[in-house]
């Protein structure tokens, strides 16, 4: 949580090493999916470099798992998760 919402003073190259860690804890489930619960898209919560952060996370999240598995890691039916992506 602290990481994210500190993330628009980190330098470019920085911000894409953090992301990459924290991809890296998510795909490898050292972390757990919740913690994306504080990320919310829209224009007047996000900044530039978290959206830099987001797409780069992702990214590299795709590129782990693929794109078919990553898909599957949010859908889901249990109703706890789901409401991890609202």
């Amino acid at each position: 949580s602290r990481q994210y919402t500190t993330i628009h003073r980190l330098e470019t190259n920085k911000l894409r090493n953090v992301s990459k860690l924290f991809s890296h804890l998510l795909h490898s489930d050292s972390m757990p999916w919740s913690c994306l619960t504080i990320i919310h898209l829209n224009e007047d919560e996000t900044t530039s470099s978290s959206r830099i952060f987001i797409k780069i996370l992702m990214q590299e999240m795709a590129e782990a798992l693929g794109v078919q598995q990553l898909k599957k890691r949010f859908e889901t039916d249990d109703p706890q998760a789901a409401d991890w992506f609202k």
